[in-house]
């Protein structure tokens, strides 16, 4: 491995993300906002073959390398104006009770990175799609090569997004043959913002333990090292959704746009999430509507919000694949020919919850993630009956999820339930973290831990030291037996 690669493309991951969110004006932390500069930087480093494709640039090791440089400089630009930016909190250290914690996930992070860099990718999808076109592009220096000469007819993995394509090129140019550590550069700081966000609502204790909750599901932590685009949907798809929720509750339009932005990404990832983007925009539709704002301004700002889905999708289908893929791909037949037939979306329903839930499967695939939701929901639902603005937020984030998956196959009938389906359903774990982080039964024990805490890291005021006893000295009362 290169290791000298890899430390000069996280680095321009890292610079080209900074300048991103600077760009945006994002007010965070300063360890979330490394996060999100990391994850940022990851999907704009996919953008560089091919813009070097586009313009004809050949896709060498020294071509690529210059390419990256400039668009790093060009991204980086907002970092050195002079943007009034908020100051960046301090850096809050772990306590004692959070280091086994802590152990446990660097263990399984430093499992995962050397899965990434041992493995060769094995998903039969990418080997017949972004691994293959990877490979050849990277010995033909193209991304148009002769790998179009084989007959895919069979498969229509060589039409889905460059985003992995794009990747694996760059690492397999700079860092190893097998590509993907870059699964790494969204896993690691996925988890750490993901952490800061539980810590700043619930007690340290909890968040870790909802993390590990995370880290045990299988499926989930299975594809930190499978490369296929789910994962990355998943990352993307819950920055667009938490920074709209930021927007809804403080109305700072750089956390909308923001948002905009990052639903691209996620659609520029994998297509059909501009669907489930629609479903979403009815949550700030709603809110607009309680605030009393006029109809065309409500869709207005609607329209706003999907902007950045619909142009990243007009990107991979109306540009990338007309002039990247010589081949034609019909999208015409793979929609459902029998749309007037309603009860194939509830079918489908019914198999997700058959097959992916309530099954021995679904145990295998999430673990007893789904089980544990359900039984703190019905808790809070029958016992706590209040929810928070956020918690409310996040449960509609699931059920577009979970609702929106169940669409996307009645309206494509290749959408299958036990691939794509299942690994469609990751983008619901960041969610349900998220409404852990709100829930009424959670914050309670949060807010009698953090008592129990602060008491007992404050001094006994009632405990007060008796005054020590005057002993005379033997002169003393020599002296006053003399008298």
């Amino acid at each position: 491995m290169n290791i000298i690669g890899l430390i000069c493309i996280l680095i321009a991951q890292f610079f080209s993300g900074a300048g991103i969110v600077r760009l945006f004006r994002i007010q965070l932390s300063t360890v979330p906002s490394w996060c999100l500069s990391m994850i940022t930087g990851v999907a704009l480093t996919s953008f560089v073959p091919c813009f070097m494709q586009l313009l004809g640039i050949p896709i060498t090791h020294t071509y690529t390398a210059i390419s990256i440089g400039l668009f790093t400089a060009l991204c980086s630009i907002p970092l050195i104006l002079p943007f009034r930016m908020p100051r960046l909190g301090t850096i809050v250290l772990p306590k004692m009770y959070e280091l086994p914690f802590i152990l446990v996930f660097l263990f399984l992070i430093v499992s995962s990175l050397w899965r990434c860099f041992y493995f060769p990718p094995t998903p039969r999808d990418v080997l017949a799609g972004a691994e293959l076109l990877a490979e050849f592009t990277v010995r033909e220096h193209t991304m148009v090569n002769s790998v179009y000469s084989i007959d895919l007819h069979t498969t229509n993995n060589q039409f889905k997004s460059p985003y992995l394509t794009s990747l694996q090129i760059i690492y397999k140019l700079y860092v190893c043959p097998f590509g993907q550590l870059w699964l790494g550069s969204l896993f690691v700081p996925l988890v750490i913002w993901l952490y800061n966000i539980l810590r700043d609502r619930i007690h340290s204790l909890l968040a870790c333990m909802v993390l590990l909750m995370y880290f045990a599901i299988p499926d989930a932590f299975a594809y930190t090292y499978i490369m296929l685009y789910d994962f990355s949907n998943m990352v993307f798809f819950f920055s667009g959704f938490y920074f709209l929720t930021q927007y809804i509750l403080h109305k700072r339009q750089p956390d909308f746009a923001f948002s905009v932005f990052l639903f691209g990404i996620a659609t520029y990832i994998r297509v059909e999430t501009l669907v489930l983007v629609a479903l979403v925009s009815l949550m700030p539709a709603f809110n607009y509507y309680k605030e009393k704002l006029p109809l065309p301004r409500i869709a207005l700002r609607t329209l706003l919000l999907m902007a950045g889905p619909v142009f990243f999708y007009i990107v991979c289908m109306h540009i990338f694949i007309p002039n990247f893929v010589p081949a034609k791909l019909d999208t015409a037949g793979q929609i459902n020919q029998n749309l007037t037939d309603v009860s194939a979306y509830f079918t489908r329903l019914s198999a997700i919850n058959d097959l992916l839930i309530f099954s021995e499967k679904g145990v295998l695939v999430f673990g007893y993630y789904m089980y544990f939701f359900m039984a703190i929901l019905t808790f809070d639902l029958i016992f706590i009956r209040k929810f928070t603005r956020e918690a409310r937020m996040a449960l509609f984030g699931i059920g577009v999820v979970y609702f929106g998956l169940a669409f996307l196959g009645y309206l494509l009938p290749l959408f299958d339930v036990l691939n794509t389906t299942k690994r469609g359903l990751f983008k619901v774990i960041p969610l349900i973290s998220l409404y852990y982080a709100n829930s009424g039964m959670i914050t309670r024990i949060s807010d009698y831990l953090k008592r129990k805490e602060l008491k007992a890291s404050e001094p006994d005021t009632q405990t007060t030291t008796a005054p020590r006893p005057v002993v005379a000295s033997a002169k003393q009362k020599e002296g006053k037996a003399k008298k």
